[in-house]
């Protein structure tokens, strides 16, 4: 499998370099099967164009493993592209090691007063920094405001006014919160936020291999998790929460669930109207202590390091990181600008509300767990996620599970 992967990737790559003109900037990307994102990165070229006299050709490619693979083919040569997708944190390091990246620094630097320091962290290793933010979310609690005026539930403020909303749900035969073991990846959610919630230093420390899973503070969160499973909080694990949890929200099936502020575009596919039929809020802090944290992604664009019109690439980046362009480019997409001088205008009202209270309240932003700690361990843990969730009894013998998958790929570093 994997050397037919990489047979196609080549075929693509000799297309690519056949279709790309040579004096072409490439801005690589893996969202083909998304036409949403290739009509705004067409539009931005044009900006680009009409602003800085410089502009880029988007390149989609239809699947991320196929993307993925081509890139890291490209990018060793002469044929780098110049601009390309990517993930943050661990997800970058390898091709940071390998010194295919250029370092952009200097950039993040002119603009160290428009960023919150925890995106650049993002995008960090060794003190260096290697790609600019295509995409920010922020992680919170999407409610049916129709059931939530019928029950006469109102945001909570504390954990013990969120659990009580979870027990009124279910006490009215609808599901409180959406969950899936569906796609693997989702797994992942309620472990990060809870921990967060109860311990965000222990949850960092886990991340980068200087705490355990078997360590108490995580079979607190375990432990948690499990009485939540076992009082009937979550949807059926097998539902999907992109198809189906849409329509259960508009049915007046489901009341809450906790997810990416990008889900908004499923929730308009099915009907929903953000601001009036769908409510947000940050979940609250299990720990008062705690203080006021939320789960955040970054993604990055990245700049080859040996692709030829290099130069171009880093004045694009310049441009890129603007409050007028992040403006721009998020109000095509839809998404929470990272740039803090940039207007969030275009948001709906829920979000805006969120992104004021981020910042009027300093929230602590917490990394996302799979970026936050290496690959080979995420993929590994989010089997094991499922099979919590599947079967909470079996809790002791996961985080046994979990420490071992840690530990093997630590003790190798």
């Amino acid at each position: 499998m994997k050397k037919v992967l990489i047979l196609l990737s080549l075929s693509i790559l000799l297309i690519f370099s056949s279709w790309v003109g040579a004096q072409d900037i490439v801005l690589m990307h893996d969202k083909g099967g998304a036409p949403d994102w290739q009509t705004p990165f067409t539009e931005m070229a044009k900006i680009a164009q009409n602003e800085i006299g410089i502009t880029f050709v988007p390149t989609p490619f239809p699947a991320t493993d196929v993307f993925m693979s081509a890139a890291r083919t490209a990018l060793p040569t002469n044929k780098a592209p110049e601009l390309f997708t990517w993930w943050s944190d661990f997800r970058m390091k390898p091709l940071i090691d390998a010194g295919l990246l250029e370092d952009v620094t200097t950039l993040w630097d002119n603009h160290k007063d428009e960023y919150d320091p925890a995106f650049r962290k993002a995008f960090e290793s060794n003190g260096r920094v290697f790609g600019i933010p295509t995409n920010l979310a922020y992680w919170v609690v999407y409610y049916s405001i129709p059931i939530f005026d019928k029950l006469g539930l109102k945001e909570p403020q504390t954990w013990d006014e969120f659990i009580a909303i979870c027990d009124k749900l279910k006490a009215n035969d609808i599901i409180p919160l959406g969950n899936t073991v569906q796609g693997r990846w989702p797994t992942f959610i309620y472990f990060e936020d809870l921990m967060i919630r109860t311990n965000p230093d222990f949850y960092e420390a886990l991340m980068i291999g200087k705490a355990k899973y078997s360590d108490e503070p995580s079979k607190k969160v375990f432990t948690l998790w499990k009485e939540m499973i076992d009082k009937g909080y979550f949807s059926d694990p097998s539902t999907d929460i992109f198809g189906d949890f849409p329509r259960l929200l508009a049915q007046g099936k489901a009341g809450m669930i906790l997810i990416g502020n990008w889900y908004e575009g499923q929730l308009m596919a099915a009907g929903l109207n953000v601001g009036k039929d769908v409510g947000a809020f940050i979940l609250p802090s299990i720990d008062p202590n705690v203080g006021n944290v939320i789960i955040y992604e970054a993604a990055p664009m990245l700049l080859g390091k040996n692709a030829p019109k290099k130069d171009d690439a880093l004045k694009i980046a310049e441009w890129w990181m603007k409050p007028e362009t992040q403006y721009q480019w998020c109000k095509l997409l839809g998404f929470v600008p990272s740039n803090k001088k940039s207007s969030t205008d275009f948001l709906s009202v829920p979000m805006q509300n969120i992104v004021k209270q981020i910042s009027e309240k300093q929230y602590r932003l917490v990394n996302r767990f799979w970026e936050a700690t290496p690959t080979d361990i995420c993929e590994e843990a989010v089997d094991k996620f499922a099979e919590f969730i599947l079967d909470p009894a079996k809790m002791d013998q996961i985080l046994a599970d979990l420490d071992k998958i840690a530990d093997t790929y630590w003790s190798a570093q």
